[in-house]
């Protein structure tokens, strides 16, 4: 029975369902996003707090670590970073995967309010959280310069013009300026002047609070009118200050400007920010987890005209640092390479028919299978990434495979004889479970890959869906579309075409298909008498394959993905904690100077890190975006320019530069401990102070060759000043230690004292002091406070100065004390080598008692990976074993095909080896890759043996034999057509060749090994399970027969053995 039939009867039924689905997949295609890779969607929430003029110390005591202990109550939480610097505090929670991101989001927000009353009371605002994506960079920076323009008036620009614009756009999560801070009304006191007065700074800062109020006055009514009351009480600019009356003394007004400077300056002075060195304001956009990078960048680009039409005509808007231009670029390589593997499988395909109807007929099942896999993109909210599009490339070589199996079935049925259309039928009908065996083995083998929540099964998810809706489709089409074309218009050669040129070529290339066939009839005859040598080949591949592939770690390394030149870096710049903001700034600017003189350099963008945030609070650190030129024009890779600039800034002494490429997988260098790409954790379980163990392994790491640009979060240690206050003295003054605190915080903590309300904006007046840029410790005890008896006394009186060591940062890892050893690799060294370095290095030198370590960013995902890809390869092969078993209702006809895999495997890792292609997880796609394809070569041959022995009476060895010669032309057909496909893969042109190359190597070299090896490992492995069931079957007989055959001892008689009968 034939369930297929009625359509293939049908044939323009057929064509026209054909039809309906190519339009229905092209429409599918034009609505597809576009990104680099899939989507990872981790749950991540950030909590930001700050609290100005406190240390790295007393944020981690006060602010982290109560928001710590009510944040990690949350259920689903995975990991959880906080990082304490000087002002501000921030804390990262990573959830598990498949937890929601908006509920996550509500459970953070409730433990920000049940934490508030741990909190210190001096916090100008509470905590805030936002969330954030782990894997991706910002899809766009845009920087805003001016000729004319002070700092706070462009940043007054950004803030409130540009960064609504840019926020309103659909798929923006958060828009970050960088390179300046609102303007503010900065007031320095002098300490002289106010102890000559005998004004407290305290009393200064409530004068200020009391002269500028805007505040609600009421209504007055007038007869039929109601009027409301204002005062003209705020104060605007810093000359509405300079004027103010703070005190009154000997009968004479005190102002302001008596005892302070007064100016209009920025809220915080330590911020800055150039673009190819001139002053900027940078905005760093961020889109949500859910939307698509490029329609987001699209539409910000859309809104930058508009933009530009009410901002000042001298500001310039530059849009830089766009990763989804390298996106689309290396999308249009995949696609051109797309089109390159229908092209070769279609010269394949023609080759081997030779004939340009069956090999029309055959490439038909293409596009509709492309189509059916656009359509199942679309439903699945996928989009056109580099992994998805690849996917479709290596379809192409399954999808032939069925119409191949197809033509060639309905082919030879032709040349018994048969009309097209019941050749059609008959040849179907005995393919049909042949098919279907293939399709359910394949699906077997990407399904896995589609369940799941870990890294791995994220990655490769739409890579395997795309796949799996290609291969479904591909089996339906040749089971229905294809054999309705070939009863239709599938033709033999004619009698009066003998004689032309078309006939001789294609009556050479039989010949030529004949003397292969000869040959391989004679190494098959010897590798079947040879069967008990053969079964040995199967166990010899995968000690082989193990080697090969530790051989291929050991020598070419790997990591998670291939690393990728996307023509972009990322440099962080750290100088010493203790230098002051002017000449680290200078420093840096100096750094860039050099980085822009390189000739692969086009732009450069540098960012202080002096606030707040996850990378910053020290002042003393800064990051570079750095763009080069295209490939062909700058003639340098960027890891080639990253050890050319390497060269130049090795002499540096006041600051330590870390470069990093840019990657669309795992982004840049880690901001937490200096910025090297990858990065080793430690954790303190017992109370053990991490500092020491943490420098002296990073001295260790620093002596490996293979390692470069070592860095810890302990590198920022700086020196602070204690002032110890004699408790007894102050006492006897009438003076409390909240007092002295506070005269202390108003002259050194650039303390908001005030809000200004314009139009548009609020800005804050900030009092500070002269003594904030004291040249020498003793001036911090020239701080005037009042004693209880009115008098006006130096805190010299009751204080003294202690020098002393204080960590610029305090990390915290689930709630323990962390700290971060960061780390590049050497040039030609992998991820995984350098993993191997750190390891050996740790096992040569325990760590002590309650320090535990373990790897982060980077690194911890490449372990994650690997752990899923173990996972996943052994779920295959169970899976496989499985419904293999099912479908032949067998044990050892599903051996017999799963021994393929490892010639596979072998050929795979041999032909990295050679080539020196890294392990990655397109490594491990590809090895998946080549399961199905091979298996589905044992399966022909394995089905076809059956029907034969079933159905036609046939012995094992006639049937086998048979089996593999029939069959040998489409294996060679469908084998040569996946090469095919995998050829322009493997070739590696255009952008982003880096990320398909390693898959096209792994799998030309897994195929053509498979395919010399289990042409002949598979008949005579066939053979030698049956002959060893055949033996089985033997020997149970004859127990049976011995035990039939037993003389059974008359009652009473002793039996031979001295027992009772």
């Amino acid at each position: 029975m034939n369930i297929f039939a009625p359509i293939i009867r049908r044939p323009i039924g057929a064509s026209l369902m054909g039809v309906g689905l190519v339009l229905a997949g092209l429409w599918s295609y034009f609505v597809l996003g576009v990104a680099a890779l899939p989507s990872l969607d981790l749950p991540a929430v950030a909590v930001a707090a700050q609290m100005p003029g406190a240390s790295a110390e007393t944020m981690a005591n006060t602010v982290m670590t109560p928001l710590e202990r009510h944040l990690g109550r949350i259920p689903g939480v995975k990991q959880m970073v906080g990082i304490a610097g000087e002002n501000s505090a921030q804390v990262q929670i990573l959830f598990e995967f498949g937890v929601d991101a908006d509920s996550a989001a509500r459970e953070v927000q409730a433990a920000i309010n049940a934490s508030m009353v741990d909190l210190p009371a001096g916090m100008p605002a509470p905590p805030q959280y936002f969330k954030f994506d782990t894997a991706q960079l910002p899809v766009l920076l845009v920087t805003l310069t001016s000729s004319t323009l002070a700092s706070d008036q462009l940043y007054e620009v950004a803030d409130s013009l540009a960064k609504p614009v840019v926020a309103r756009v659909e798929g923006v999560a958060t828009v970050q300026l960088s390179g300046g801070s609102p303007r503010a009304v900065r007031i320095e006191l002098d300490s002289r002047a106010l102890a000559a007065k005998g004004i407290t700074a305290n009393e200064v800062r409530n004068a200020l609070a009391a002269a500028n109020v805007s505040s609600a006055l009421g209504a007055v009514e007038q007869g039929p009118r109601r009027l409301m009351l204002v005062t003209t009480s705020s104060l605007m600019r810093a000359a509405d200050f300079a004027g103010l009356v703070i005190a009154v003394r000997d009968r004479a007004p005190v102002r302001l400007s008596d005892v302070a400077r007064v100016y209009d300056g920025q809220e915080d002075e330590f911020q800055g920010a150039w673009y190819n060195g001139e002053r900027t304001v940078v905005m760093q956009i961020s889109k949500r987890a859910d939307a698509n990078a490029v329609a987001t960048v699209e539409a910000i680009r859309a809104a930058l005209p508009g933009l530009r039409a009410i901002v000042p005509a001298d500001v310039a808007i530059h849009p830089i640092f766009d990763l989804t231009q390298t996106t689309k670029s290396g999308l249009h390589e995949v696609e051109f390479t797309l089109l390159l593997s229908v092209l070769m499988v279609a010269l394949v395909m023609l080759l081997f028919l030779r004939r340009i109807g069956p090999t029309l007929i055959a490439m038909a099942s293409v596009p509709l299978s492309l189509a059916g896999a656009f359509i199942a993109m679309w439903c699945m909210d996928f989009s056109l990434n580099t992994l998805s599009l690849i996917a479709l490339v290596l379809a192409i070589g399954f999808v032939v495979d069925d119409a191949i199996v197809v033509i060639e079935n309905v082919v030879r049925h032709m040349e018994l004889g048969q009309p097209p259309l019941e050749a059609s039928l008959n040849g179907t009908r005995e393919i049909g479970f042949t098919i279907v065996s293939i399709t359910l083995s394949l699906v077997a083998v990407f399904a896995p890959m589609v369940f799941g929540n870990n890294i791995f099964v994220t990655l490769v998810r739409e890579f395997s869906v795309t796949l799996l809706a290609a291969i479904i489709v591909s089996a339906v089409v040749s089971l229905t579309v294809t054999p309705a074309l070939c009863g239709r218009y599938l033709t033999l050669d004619s009698e009066s075409d003998a004689g032309s040129r078309t006939a001789r070529a294609r009556e050479l290339l039989k010949r030529a298909d004949d003397a292969v066939l000869e040959a391989y009839r004679r190494m098959l005859a010897w590798a079947m008498r040879h069967r008990r040598l053969m079964r040995w080949q199967p166990a010899c591949l995968i000690v082989m394959t193990g080697v090969l592939a530790a051989a291929v770690a050991m020598t070419a390394g790997g990591g998670v993905m291939p690393e990728e030149d996307l023509g972009m870096m990322q440099a962080m710049v750290r100088g010493d904690a203790n230098v002051s903001p002017d000449r680290f700034s200078e420093s840096v600017r100096d750094v860039a100077a050099t980085m822009q003189a390189d000739p692969a350099v086009r732009d450069v963008t540098t960012v202080l890190n002096g606030g707040g945030g996850f990378d910053a609070g020290t002042g003393s650190s800064a990051s570079l975006y750095v763009e080069l030129y295209p490939v062909k024009e700058r003639r340098a890779s960027v890891a080639e320019v990253i050890a050319r600039l390497n060269e130049k800034y090795e002499p540096l002494a006041d600051v330590e530069v870390v470069m990093t490429a840019v990657q669309f997988f795992g982004g840049g260098g880690d901001t937490r401990s200096g910025g090297g790409q990858y990065q080793l954790q430690l954790t303190s379980s017992a109370g053990v102070s991490l500092q020491d163990t943490t420098l002296k392994l990073a001295e260790r790491l620093r002596s490996m060759p293979q390692l470069r640009d070592v860095d810890t979060s302990f590198d920022g240690v700086g020196k602070q000043q204690a002032v110890v206050v004699d408790r007894r003295a102050a006492a006897r003054m009438g003076l409390s230690m909240a007092e002295v605190d506070d005269a202390l915080y108003n002259a050194f903590g650039q303390r908001p004292v005030s809000v200004i309300y314009s139009d548009i904006n609020q800005y804050r007046v900030v009092l500070t002091s002269e003594q904030a840029r004291a040249s020498g410790p003793e001036q911090l005890l020239e701080t005037y406070v009042r004693t209880g008896e009115g008098r006006m006394t130096p805190l010299s009186a009751i204080a003294t100065i202690e020098p002393s060591i204080t960590p610029t940062s305090v990390m915290h890892y689930n709630q323990l004390e962390s700290s971060t050893i960061s780390y590049n690799v050497a040039a030609g060294v992998s991820q995984i080598e350098g993993i191997r370095v750190v390891d050996e290095l740790i096992s040569r030198t325990p760590l002590p008692p309650g320090v535990q370590d373990d790897y982060a960013g980077a690194n911890q995902k490449l372990m994650e990976a690997v752990v899923g890809a173990a996972i996943m390869l052994i779920a295959v092969i169970v899976l496989m074993y499985v419904l293999l078993g099912m479908l032949y209702n067998s044990l050892f006809h599903p051996l017999v095909i799963l021994s393929t895999l490892p010639a596979a495997g072998m050929g795979a890792f041999l032909a990295m080896l050679v080539t020196q292609t890294q392990l990655t997880l397109m490594s491990v796609i590809a090895v998946l890759m080549l399961i199905g394809i091979v298996k589905k070569n044992a399966i022909m041959m394995v089905d076809f043996a059956l029907v034969a022995e079933r159905e036609h009476g046939l012995d094992p060895v006639a049937a086998i034999t048979e089996a593999a010669l029939v069959r040998f032309r489409p294996i060679t057909m469908t084998t040569l057509a996946a090469m095919g496909a995998a050829l322009p893969l493997a070739i590696g042109f255009g952008i982003g060749s880096e990320m398909r190359q390693p898959l096209g190597i792994a799998i030309l070299g897994g195929l053509i090994v498979s395919q010399l090896l289990t042409l002949l490992s598979t008949p005579a492995i066939y053979l030698w399970l049956h002959d060893r069931a055949r033996r089985k079957r033997v020997r149970i007989r004859m127990r049976t027969r011995k035990k039939r055959e037993k003389p059974k001892v008359p009652q009473g008689v002793l039996a031979p053995d001295g027992g009772p009968g």
